[in-house]
């Protein structure tokens, strides 16, 4: 009879360990302090999570607070002692003075339902000879010329490239399409073509130059215009 209240004893011990079991997040640095940066630099950290607890960790959620992105993580379930890379990247254009970005993880941890991580430091002005990345990308644009070689080695707008129309469906797949693309041709009627295939082909910033390059000289003359002369 002893030996059945004791083995009872153990076992109700031993189902209380088990109900004890539980997951635990934990990272490397909650808090990333970036320091000093020009505004339009994007800032990049990576968080190491790890599962310090003696349960599965499940990752239910990340997200974040405005201006900051993450990566996806590679796994979102941890066995105990696994861990995984979490990259968060914090767009300073548009922020001066200090700020702070948080990420937001949310887990099965009962002690830690949401883990939060932040991104902090100070974003000062730039110089007026300064321009982001952001606004470069905004800027920028592909000018692409239509015509012959040989009308494009005689005259052609500084900056484009050559891509005879015939040859221009053969561009598709090494062309991006999330950027502003102008065609231009003599007198902008192969270009209106060209930029309504594009349009159709996925590229939806596809434009045609109004009156082509002769449109340009009559405005312009020779500005920006590079010959063979």
């Amino acid at each position: 009879m002893r030996r059945i209240l004791v083995f009872a004893f153990l076992a109700t011990i031993g189902l209380g360990w088990i109900g004890l079991a539980a997951p635990k997040i934990s990272v490397d640095q909650a808090v990333y302090d970036f320091g000093e940066v020009v505004a339009g630099i994007a800032v990049t950290h990576t968080f190491v999570l790890t599962n310090v607890g003696d349960a599965a960790l499940t990752i239910t959620r990340v997200r974040t607070s405005c201006g900051c992105t993450t990566t996806a993580l590679t796994k979102t379930t941890l066995a105990p002692g696994e861990s995984v890379e979490l990259t968060a990247t914090f767009d300073t254009t548009h922020y001066s003075g200090k700020v702070g970005k948080s990420v937001y993880v949310e887990s099965n941890d009962p002690h830690t339902p949401k883990l939060v991580l932040v991104l902090t430091g100070t974003v000062k002005r730039g110089e007026p000879y300064n321009i982001s990345v952001a606004d470069l990308n905004y800027l920028f644009y592909i000018l692409i010329d239509l015509r012959s070689p040989d009308d494009y080695a005689a005259a052609h707008l500084f900056g484009a490239i050559n891509i005879p129309y015939d040859q221009l469906s053969g561009w598709y797949n090494r062309l991006p399409k999330g950027i502003l693309i102008v065609l231009y041709d003599q007198d902008g009627s192969l270009s209106d073509k060209a930029a309504q295939e594009m349009i159709a082909a996925g590229f939806p910033q596809a434009k045609s130059l109004l009156g082509g390059l002769n449109e340009w000289m009559r405005l312009y003359k020779a500005r920006f215009v590079l010959t063979a002369e």
